[in-house]
This record gives C-alpha cells, structure tokens and sequence, in this order.
C-alpha cells in the first residue's frame, strides 16, 4: 500500500474493535482460522481493496455480522 493512506480512520477501527460488538466480528472473521481476514489483509496491503471487500463479503453479509453491525452503527 506504500504510503497511500489507509481507506479508514485508525481511531474509528480502534473504537469498533473495542467494542462487544467488534470482538464479535472478529470471532466471526477468524472462523476460518482467519486465513481470509489475513488475505482480505493482504489485499489491501497490496492497494486491492476491492480483492479485500470480495473475500469479507460472504462473512460481513452474514446475518450475524448485520446485526452486529446494525448494533454498531446505532447512537451511543
């Protein structure tokens, strides 16, 4: 990715993954052993975001992730 910045804020990905929410997420990435969460990192450390989003789509799309993602996106 070289110095390009990164498609997010670092603090905001701090926050999320903090939260009960977050660490959910996670464990639903990690399923896998999280060999796609280290391709879709790959990919992105590549520049590929769009690899990226291909390979969290299926597990990000999941019922479970939108929720949790819904949960996430509501006022503190």
């Amino acid at each position: 990715m070289g110095n390009r910045p990164l498609p997010f804020d670092p603090a905001a990905v701090r926050r999320v993954l903090g939260s009960p929410e977050g660490q959910q997420i996670l464990q639903l990435l990690n399923q896998d052993g999280g060999q796609a969460l280290k391709k879709a990192a790959d990919a992105l450390r590549a520049g590929d975001a769009e690899t990226a989003r291909q390979v969290l789509s299926p597990i990000m799309e999941s019922e479970a992730a939108a929720g949790l993602i819904d949960k996430l996106n509501q006022p503190r």
